[in-house]
């Protein structure tokens, strides 16, 4: 009777079934369950007459897939924060004007420019050393062309507004900066950058400057020296000599040099 119960068949096993689930955050757990699959099914789940290596291939298929999708989403992640800082980050010529520095204009990575009412001085560095020769400053009447030979241009681009040409110059300064003076065609007009493109400053915060007015003559030096004087008080939003004459009064008093005329 033992002999019969041995020689009886033993009932088959039910076909295995692979429920494992891809969990993105524990991929290397996912082979362990193919693996074991895999090598508890045996070739039953290749072709008869499939090599060996060809399991090994099918699971390097499926990494290979585990780390393209991972890529992906990795992608997709950093091209929405990039989307993000740009709409973060507008463009400040357009949108939001820069503070002018303490000469009204504004100090840029390759050069930096001041203004006046009446014109223009950009200060590009050069290599110490660079020798007149070199240096290439093609002045015209809307764009402007800074350099040294053999290099990128410092400055390429058309101007903000019309110069006058016959009237402008550049120096070497010192072997190491490059000194330009542009005069302006339209006199009292504050110059938002130096060239088209680059970022603006809020000309409402410029204070024009007491330069050049020597040969105006006594009366009409200080009628202009009153003039500029309001509109600076206009553009910081402060009462000018007519709305409150104490105000000029006291900038008399603190600045006696200026040789303001007093209001009546």
């Amino acid at each position: 009777m033992g002999v019969d119960d041995e020689r009886e068949p033993k009932p088959s096993a039910l076909p295995l079934a692979f429920n494992s689930v891809f969990d993105p955050s524990n991929p290397i757990g996912f082979i362990e369950s193919a693996f074991n699959f895999a090598s508890r099914m045996g070739a039953d789940i290749f072709d008869d007459d499939t090599p060996d290596d060809k399991m090994e291939n099918k699971i390097l298929s499926l990494l290979e897939d585990i780390k393209k999708r991972k890529r992906e989403k990795k992608e997709e992640s950093s091209s929405s924060s990039e989307d993000a800082e740009k709409k973060r980050l507008r463009t400040p010529e357009a949108d939001d004007p820069l503070p002018p520095n303490k000469n009204n204009g504004l100090d840029m990575e390759n050069y930096s420019w001041s203004q006046t009412l009446g014109d223009i001085t950009v200060k590009v560095p050069v290599p110490f050393g660079t020798k007149t020769k070199l240096v290439i400053c093609d002045i015209k009447n809307k764009s402007l062309r800074v350099g040294v030979k053999g290099q990128p241009l410092l400055i390429d681009g058309e101007l903000f507004a019309a110069v006058k040409v016959s009237e402008s110059c550049w120096t070497l300064e010192d072997h190491e900066t490059v000194s330009i003076l542009l005069p302006k065609c339209k006199q009292w007009e504050w110059w938002k950058s130096l060239v088209k493109g680059d970022p603006g400053i809020d000309t409402g915060r410029c204070l024009p400057g007491v330069r050049r007015l020597d040969g105006l003559g006594y009366e009409a030096e200080r009628h202009m020296r009153k003039l500029l004087f309001d509109y600076g008080q206009k553009c910081k939003g402060l009462p000018t000599s007519e709305d409150c004459p104490e105000v000029l009064q006291k900038f008399i008093a603190d600045h006696p040099y200026l040789n303001l005329p007093r209001s009546k």
